[in-house]
């Protein structure tokens, strides 16, 4: 079979730009690109001039290039290929797709700034870690930040804001049309999943609300009976199951739960002698229930269950022995720790951060600033940290400081030894100290729990943050033995967040429900860096119910959280 130029061209291609990735000698990367371009201009068979020599004829190619083309004749993967794809993160390659970003660009991305993967790029755009790196800037962040979003859209699975965000467009246009009375949110983004693998919604009405489906591109699945599907704008895969008003609040049941938690649904159902449809809760031919949900559990005797809870873990027992807890609210919020200002790598001063708090109605707001060694993010020295202090206290003693007190804090890198990256002499200007783990990443599972463990002994440490460092669709978390960890929080005292940044969520619900069960306080925390992204605490909150935490379980409900 003939070599295809195309790909040999291609792999040309990856060469230089992976060699240039690597700071390697010009002249070679030249080559390369040279050699890339001669060859898939070529016409004629590549294959025969490349075994019988005669390549080296052609402009452009060299002997390096022709030895690299004879190893793929012989369907080998060449040595150079190989080699620099070993010394090459996966991530760090997968950059190179993003338009605008060069091999230079990537270099001083990954050198940098530790950038590994698309999602850490968008994270560290986010929190505007591009604007001062030579090379980029404020203009081209924002370019950046637009080309790497539009590569992480082809991914099979959606973070939840950008989900809720093209749920939220499509209830809109839906609800536009006539013939539809409500459009309800359904499925894994309304049981507060992490990521949205695609989205579920309940359309209620009658008339011409199929009209209206297909006035938004979505097509009826055949045999599907009531169901719809396609694709929301920005691409995300949507189905949608249209109901009339009597069978509304079956057809959100169906949708919501998980496959666990419907079977053991239908279980109960028909051990009552009932039958659970999507189009209601039937004795016989009649329909007993099915205008909305809590009417549906109540007559198989169970307590509504909330929607985050209805993944088929037990919930349905507890439900019938009344046991359910009484889950936390957005309302029962009264503020948050962890949030940045413009005096570390945000962009809203500490004040702005305080009255965009007091417009969410908050009683109180933590702010917690990197420390020197996130120099990335500059981060506080001791001079800094106390002038902000200084400005917070004066803050606190004024008129909106009546109305929202604001607490003075850290987020100190949690060193690879363990030790608090806490400026010497700042102990009595601070309130709290938010311990993270920002690098040394690569730590064995021994090792990183040791350091962990040290940081959480550390009777400066109040709260934990972001405890396995992981960036959802980016980056695992790091090896942990995160029981221990948990049981050390509960021996210390000290709290353990949830990161309510759609990037992390970290913990996630089922490590966050085994902290609780161990007697840890948890703490939402949105680690805003701008004043709308206090608004994030949203995404923690599901993760939180999620959990089963109630009211008590969490510092952000407490009017002094510092004081419990």
């Amino acid at each position: 079979m003939t070599m295809d130029r195309k790909d040999a061209a291609r792999a040309l291609r990856t060469v230089a730009a992976l060699l240039e990735l690597h700071g390697e000698n010009p002249h070679r990367v030249r080559a390369f690109a040279n050699a890339a371009r001669s060859v898939e201009r070529l016409e004629g068979d590549l294959e025969e001039l490349v075994t019988s020599g005669r390549i080296l004829e052609v402009k452009g190619v060299g002997r390096g290039t022709a030895a690299f083309l004879r190893e793929l004749v012989e369907g080998r993967t060449p040595a150079l290929l190989q080699d620099l794809m070993d010394r090459t993160p996966e991530g760090v390659r997968e950059l190179l797709r993003v338009r605008g970003l060069g091999p230079k660009r990537v270099r001083a991305l990954w050198r940098e700034l530790g950038i590994q993967s698309p999602g850490e790029l968008e994270y560290a755009c986010l929190e505007n870690r591009l604007v001062e790196l030579p090379g980029f800037g404020p203009a081209s962040q924002a370019s950046v930040l637009e080309a790497v979003r539009f590569l992480l859209r082809a991914r099979e699975r959606w973070l939840v804001d950008e989900a809720w965000s093209e749920a939220e467009g499509l209830a809109r246009e839906l609800g536009a049309g006539g013939g539809v009375d409500r459009v309800m949110v359904a499925g894994e983004l309304r049981r507060g999943s992490e990521t949205v693998g695609f989205l579920e919604l309940v359309v209620v009405g009658e008339g011409t609300a199929g009209a209206v489906l297909e006035g938004c591109g979505l097509k009826p699945v055949p045999a599907g009976g009531a169901l719809w599907e396609g694709r929301t704008e920005g691409g995300l895969p949507v189905r949608v199951t249209v109901a009339p008003p009597s069978a509304a609040g079956a057809a959100l049941v169906a949708a919501t739960g998980s496959g666990a938690h419907l079977e053991a649904l239908e279980q109960r159902a028909v051990s009552g002698g009932l039958r659970l449809a999507a189009d209601g809760l039937f004795s016989g031919d009649e329909r007993v229930a099915g205008e909305d949900e809590e009417g549906i559990y109540d007559r198989l005797g169970l307590q509504w269950v909330p929607p985050e809870l209805r993944e088929g873990e037990g919930e349905l027992e507890r439900a019938a022995a009344g046991a359910l807890p009484e889950l936390v609210t957005a309302e029962d919020i009264r503020g948050a720790l962890h949030n940045h200002t413009s005096d570390s790598d945000g962009t809203a001063t500490v004040e702005e951060m305080a009255r965009a708090a007091l417009e969410l109605g908050w009683s109180w707001l933590g702010i917690a600033d990197h420390s020197p060694a996130a120099h990335y993010a500059n981060g506080l020295d001791a001079e800094r940290l106390g002038s902000q202090a200084a400005r917070i206290a004066a803050w606190n003693a004024g008129g909106e400081g009546r109305r929202l007190r604001v607490f003075s804090g850290l987020e100190a890198d949690i060193l690879p030894d363990g030790t608090l990256d806490v400026p010497e002499g700042c102990g009595e200007c601070l309130d709290h100290v938010v311990a993270s783990v920002h690098s040394a990443f690569h730590l064995d599972r021994e090792a990183q729990t040791r350091r962990i463990l040290a940081a959480v002994r550390d009777p400066r440490c109040r709260v934990l943050g972001h405890p396995t460092g992981r960036l959802l669709l980016a980056r695992p978390g790091y090896a942990l033995d995160l029981e221990a960890v948990l049981q050390a929080c509960a021996e210390h005292g000290v709290a353990v967040e949830i990161n309510a940044n759609p990037h992390r969520l970290d913990l996630d619900w089922r490590n966050a429900r085994r902290a609780l069960e161990l007697g840890v306080k948890l703490v939402i925390d949105p680690d805003a860096h701008a004043t709308g992204g206090l608004a994030d605490l949203r995404w923690g909150l599901a993760v939180a119910r999620k959990a089963g935490a109630a009211r008590e379980d969490l510092l952000n409900t407490l009017d002094d959280p510092l004081g419990a």
